[in-house]
């Protein structure tokens, strides 16, 4: 039976994959950058700051949303279990892209600028 948690299921799945790869190309590319260096193009790029603390904001909200979904089910048994599943698995993926976007800047960040011919 295909329901609408499978491609929200799936999408989690790729987008985790997706952010282990970025992970592993962060850490061979951090190999090959001087601290220094990393340190000053991460606070010297006002919108990668930003945008880093926006998404974290998000992801945290996110969090709380999760908690209290989960408290009122604790409480109360009248929200359907399908619909809340469903909505959780959303809100999980909700976590995972804001996750995923913060590592794909942090891989921005680390790879060399290009040179433009």
């Amino acid at each position: 039976m295909l329901t609408a948690k499978i491609p929200v299921l799936l999408l989690s799945i790729i987008f985790a994959l997706l952010g282990v790869y970025l992970i592993l190309r962060i850490n061979t590319a951090g190999k090959k950058i001087d601290s220094t260096t990393l340190r000053a193009r991460a606070f010297l790029d006002e919108s990668f700051l930003k945008e880093n603390w926006i998404l974290l904001m998000l992801t945290l909200l996110l969090f709380i949303i999760r908690a209290v979904v989960e408290l009122i089910e604790t409480f109360e048994t009248s929200i359907g279990t399908e619909s809340s599943e469903l909505a959780d698995e959303i809100i999980v993926l909700g976590i995972l892209v804001c996750v995923i976007l913060i590592v794909h800047k942090w891989f921005r960040l680390m790879s060399p600028p290009r040179q433009f011919e």
